[in-house]
């Protein structure tokens, strides 16, 4: 078999790589055999000079021919063995003996609060190495670790901050499933505090055989980052990476009617009430745009005041000037043109921009400038090493006003105090500013406003304010006026964490090993927000301004220290025996802030002071942080017999103070075996010729989870006016006293997670082909979720309490391929995960979750969390006969008789059902009401994962990575607005055109078009917000160029690599809203989309330096 595959490779290779190489002066012949350990010829090895492009393959016997200086060097390399150079000097003859490469069985990774060699592994972890995230601009790692690890589930919220929502093996609690983050042995770092392009290495540890010694942390996955440690070659390296970028927006909003064809919408609708409704033609009407009574409805010259004509304008103001005269910034006489004459008079537009409108989503988006810069320096040598970057990122959102800035700062440093003694230093620092929106969702949010402000509304009135929901034409604010109030706003936070180690070595006994580190974390935040006075355009508004500021600070530490002991009985035997401790203090530190009104100056930032308010208006609070302490005691032993027979086995015990002190300590075990069956002599002739290696796992142990308040056990109180009588008896007068305002839990103890795993990993053809799949069973024992007390309990907030249970059985699955053929190579991999969640117990209430449209998803027993839960759409009603014989009472129609007529409700009000939708009568009652509301949805995909694929020729490398999610649905929750019209009634020409009509558009799939429509379908959950969300997404695509090493030599450089990528180049998927990749920050509210910031389309230019 690997004879016939040497010479299919040998026969591609020679179709790609027949190049005659010109024999130039001074040159020589150079020929031989490369051979591999056995003597067996290697077939399509490549052989070249190095500094040059210039090369050649070995043919069927190993052999080759090369013409070469004397001054020469040649390389010889092939895919699964170890590059070897050779100085031609005065030979004519070089054969070449090439090693197997074992590096990537022998790669040491760090799990554990220690190192250990990747093939030796029992537990599920996957490591995603330098190489894999080089050179790939993110904002965070988050970024650069979606799609490159099975089992892990990353959504970003598409912001210029790099937000990001991690999840390792799906939701493992209703209290939260973040996993612990740990850089550099400081737990639970924030990562948007981390440079990317600091880091060496990741590792994610998946079930609880590999988190199981960080214990009470750890029942949602770990995730371990590796910054960059410097060398110890005794040379110093630096290097820079920099790189520009524009980012635009990857889609074009929500289409909603523009105000020409708006007016033309009300006029149908106003037929439609008029026709169907049974409404009086002297009734109907807008305020804007008047009453088909009088004919053809006319866009207005005004819409504050509304709907005058610019006659009627003219004959009360005698001109526009006169109307700005008269104009005043206090909401009365706030006037305002419609866009129509604002965009065609005022602004000099086009017939075809006025009819367009104000358009909202272009007004507040822009082509985004992102650089970033980092300069690094490594050095070291035999008595220690270091390495420091400087990094700096400025990055523009999509959404006007809008950025994040980020100075970083790291240096690491290990020093060797003698034989025995080494000591060290990591520290990363970072300086981070935040302006304006960064991908959060919900309909205030700015791409919210939007879909929430008709297009016939200016973006300005005429007094140069901001225009807005003074016509009635939306809600609240726009977002124009949304981004302009925000500007000058900002938050600041400075983010340093650091840890101090030593370890001593061999000191008594060979192979004992004494760690001790402390690490630390410190943390400020600023920030300040200014309020315009807003009463001019928004008739919720204000009518003063405002000014807030708030502060604070908080330090973190943890004191790791450990004693581990490694040894060889026998020659078979391997044995690594590790003790430790822990102990963890958070939630140091105090906040305060401070606000008041009436500001003289709003337009100048100069003047934002808080001493410059109105003092009589002053506002401030502050407060501490919540401290919590833990302290745990860990071991950990590994044996290995003969690196065939592995075994790991690991104990935690882990106390903390979230918990009475009857219920604070738990205790965390777990046991791993794995089994070499490449080792084994019935595979001996598989490992001899094309496997090296196969391993078996299995595992199973326990976490804990304490996700919960600080002080969830605690009876609190609060100092306030709590009750309306006086303490006396009195009924006036209360005082202000001590009341309950928390009833604490003193039986509450620790969410359990246990969890089996089993896997296998495969490499082979030497390590071309690498293979890996894990099947998991996780369950999540005495969760703990809010109480559902009757009201007999009191006003106070109720603990969370031991009433649930939830299960995870999942699959994850990686391949991976990379090969070389002559001067080109090639990488592929791809990983896919499955997992299915399940509400296993959640004791006597299910969870909703609730926005304008009540219970809209569901947490419940036997199903996954945060389901999609409504009613269910049967098609539309098309007579009065339709809704008689459909024989089912609509939603909200009484079942009962007219005592009049002797009819029924239902049926006397069938007319009113024509052109709206049907709801299924799932109990078969009847009648529609809340009983017959079912699982709409599921939030959660059946399948992510993703594809990288890597290709190099001579200096050129081009690489792309695609992520997909499979089967999960969105919740297009927007569609609130732009489908039922809700308050600010902007509706989509999607809306308008799929609206249901008995002569225009008989097979309409959405009710008549009725502007202002109440009916049930309006405002209650149901499967018409339900979507496909799935989506293939090429993330990435770059091309890169390396300039050649004969160049560099002159100017005495290592390397200059120049790289143009494109990123979110595209995306399949079948979902309508903005972008199928939908952030949110709660498990109980995922998938639900108000309008999502969306990834943007980045165009991008660098530049990788080493000197």
């Amino acid at each position: 078999m690997r004879r016939f595959r040497q010479l299919i490779m040998m026969a591609i290779a020679l179709c790609i790589s027949a190049v005659a190489y010109a024999q130039g002066g001074g040159k020589v012949t150079v020929s031989g055999t490369v051979t591999d350990a056995s003597n067996l010829p290697i077939i399509g090895a490549s052989v070249t000079i190095d500094g040059t492009d210039q090369g050649v393959m070995t043919d069927i016997d190993g052999k080759y021919s090369i013409d070469a200086a004397s001054t020469d060097v040649l390389t010889f390399s092939y895919i699964g063995y170890v590059s070897q150079s050779v100085a031609v000097g005065a030979r004519t003859t070089i054969d070449v003996q090439l090693a197997e490469d074992t590096q990537a069985l022998d790669e040491v990774v760090v799990t554990g609060y220690a190192t250990q060699a990747k093939k030796d592994i029992t537990g599920s972890v996957a490591v995603v190495s330098r190489d894999a995230i080089a050179e790939q601009p993110v904002s965070s790692f988050a970024e650069a670790l979606q799609g490159r690890a099975a089992g892990v589930t990353i959504t970003n919220a598409g912001g210029p901050a790099g937000d990001s929502q991690i999840r390792v093996r799906g939701v493992g609690s209703v209290n939260g499933s973040d996993p612990l983050i740990i850089v550099d042995g400081v737990q639970g770092v924030n990562i948007s505090s981390v440079n990317p392009n600091d880091i060496e290495s990741m590792q994610v540890l998946k079930d609880a055989a590999a988190t199981a010694i960080y214990g009470a942390r750890a029942a949602n996955g770990v995730i371990i980052v590796t910054t960059k440690q410097g060398n110890k070659e005794g040379k110093v390296r630096v290097s820079y990476n920099g790189y520009l970028s524009l980012g635009v927006m990857a889609n074009d909003g929500y289409n909603t009617l523009g105000a020409w064809d708006y007016m033309k919408a009300e006029e149908f609708s106003q037929w439609n009430q008029v026709n169907y409704r049974g409404a009086n033609i002297n009734t109907v009407g807008h305020d804007q745009f008047g009453s088909i009574k009088d004919g053809e409805l006319k866009m207005p010259y005004t819409i504050v005041p509304a709907g005058l004509s610019k006659e009627e304008a003219m004959a009360r103001w005698g001109s526009y000037e006169g109307m700005v005269a008269d104009y005043d910034g206090n909401g009365a006489k706030s006037w305002a043109l419609s866009s129509y004459y604002y965009i065609k008079e005022v602004l000099g537009g086009t017939e075809e921009e006025a009819r367009a409108g104000t358009q909202w989503f272009d007004m507040v988006t822009q082509t985004a400038v992102t650089h970033n810069h980092e300069l690094s320096i490594n050095g070291g040598g035999s008595n220690g090493m270091y390495s420091i970057s400087f990094g700096y990122l400025d990055r523009e959102g999509t959404i006007k006003e809008s950025g994040f800035e980020r100075y970083s700062l790291r240096a690491n440093s290990t020093f060797n105090a003698g034989k025995h003694v080494t000591f060290g230093l990591n520290m990363n620092t970072s300086v981070q500013k935040r302006v304006g929106e960064m991908g959060g969702q919900g309909d205030d949010s700015t791409f919210g406003r939007t879909y929430t402000m008709n297009m016939w509304v200016p973006a300005y009135n005429v007094g140069g304010e901001k225009a807005g929901s003074r016509g009635n034409g939306g809600r609240s604010q726009s977002a124009l006026a949304s981004i302009e109030n925000a500007r000058g706003d900002w938050s600041r936070n400075f983010r340093m964490q650091a840890a101090a180690f030593m370890e001593i070595k061999d000191p008594w006994i060979k192979g004992l090993s004494l760690k001790t580190q402390f690490a630390a974390s410190l943390n400020g935040a600023w920030s300040r927000s200014f309020g315009e006075k807003t009463i001019a355009w928004n008739k919720e508004g204000t009518n003063y301004t405002s000014f807030s500021e708030s502060g604070s600070w908080s330090f973190n530490w943890q004191w790791t220290n450990t004693a581990s002991y490694k040894t060889t009985i026998a020659d078979n035997h391997d044995l690594t025996v590790m003790i430790g401790t822990e102990a963890l203090k958070n939630g140091i530190g105090r906040n305060l802030s401070a606000a008041r009104n009436n500001y003289i100056f709003p337009a100048d930032p100069n003047t934002w002071v808080i001493d410059n308010g109105d003092s009589a208006t002053q506002t401030n609070s502050g407060g501490q942080g919540g401290i919590n302490t833990m302290f745990g005691m860990f071991a950990r032993a590994d044996y290995s017999y003969k690196g065939k027979y592995l075994v790991t086995a690991t104990f935690r015990r882990d106390a903390s103070s979230r918990f009475a002190a009857k219920h604070r300590w738990g205790n965390f075990p777990s046991v791993s075996l794995g089994w070499r069956m490449s080792d084994e002599s019935f595979l001996a002739s598989a490992h001899d010729n094309w496997l090296d290696d196969l391993k078996l796992r299995a595992g199973y142990g326990t976490t804990g989870n304490s996700n919960i308040g600080n002080y969830n056990y605690a009876n609190q109180y609060s100092n306030a006016t709590q009750f309306l009588y006086g303490i006396a008896g009195q009924n006036s007068g209360a005082n202000v006293g001590f009341s309950s305002s928390y009833i604490g839990d003193t039986e509450a103890r620790w969410e359990t997670v246990e969890m089996f795993n089993v896997g296998a990993d495969l490499t082979a053809f030497r390590n071309r082909l690498t293979a890996g799949v894990d099947f998991y069973v996780k369950k999540t024992s005495d969760m703990l979720v809010p109480a559902s007390w009757t009201t007999l309990a009191g006003t106070a907030s109720k603990p969370n309490v031991n009433m649930g249970d939830m299960k995870n059985t999942g699959v994850d699955f990686q391949i991976g391929w990379r090969d070389k053929i002559g001067q080109f190579n090639y990488n592929i991999s791809a990983n896919a995960s499955w997992y299915k969640n399940e509400v296993v117990r959640l004791g006597a209430s299910d969870l909703y979750t609730s926005t304008r449209i009540n219970q809209m998803s569901i947490t419940t027993e036997g199903q996954p969390v945060g389901m999609f839960y409504g009613y269910v759409l049967d098609g539309i009603y098309t007579s009065v006969n339709d809704v008689i014989n459909y024989g089912v009472v609509p939603y909200g129609v009484s079942d009962g008789v007219n005592s009049k007529t002797g009819n029924l409700i239902w049926h006397e009000d069938a007319a009113n059902q024509v052109g709206h939708h049907r709801f299924k009568d799932l109990n078969g009652d009847g009648k529609i009401n809340a009983d017959d509301r079912e699982m709409i949805g599921n939030p959660h995909p059946d399948v992510t994962g993703g594809v990288n694929i890597g290709l190099g020729w001579k200096n050129w490398d081009l690489s792309t990575y695609l992520y997909y999610s499979i089967g999960n649905d969105l919740y297009a929750h927007y569609k609130l607005y732009t489908d039922w019209g809700q308050l600010a009634n902007v509706y989509t020409y999607d809306r308008l055109e799929k609206a249901w009509h008995p002569e225009q558009n008989p097979n309409g799939t959405m009710p008549m078009f009725v502007r202002g429509d109440t009916h049930a379908e309006t405002n209650v959950s149901h499967t018409g917000y339900i979507q496909d969300g799935s989506y293939l997404r090429m993330q990435t695509l770059t091309l890169g160029y390396t300039l050649p090493k004969k160049w560099l030599n002159k100017i005495n450089m290592s390397r200059i690599r120049f790289y143009a990528q494109l990123s979110n180049v595209f995306t399949i998927t079948g979902y309508e809203g903005l972008d199928p990749e939908v952030y949110q920050g709660s498990d109980r509210s995922r998938g639900i989309d108000y309008g999502s910031y969306g990834m943007p389309r980045q165009y991008l230019f660098g530049v990788n330096i080493d000197f």
